[in-house]
């Protein structure tokens, strides 16, 4: 059952940050056309941390994919 969760967790998880960086991005392009400035630079950033953050939980559900195909229960 722990296996589930944590695979179901993965996923949540994965996207919840998939939708944050996707919504941040044109509002982020929009605002740097007008004007570059530390805020912008800063909000850049974040994307580009929200996207390693999914990466890594990319590799994460994998891992817990794998676990959960070898279940004998399934």
């Amino acid at each position: 059952m722990a296996a589930i969760i944590d695979f179901a967790g993965d996923q949540i998880m994965a996207y919840l940050l998939l939708s944050s960086a996707s919504s941040a991005i044109p509002i982020t392009n929009r605002m740097r056309e007008n004007s570059d400035n530390i805020f912008t630079d800063s909000s850049s950033t974040a994307i580009c941390m929200s996207i390693f953050a999914f990466i890594c939980l990319a590799v994460s559900a994998l891992i817990s994919g794998f676990k959960l195909s070898t279940q004998p229960y399934i």
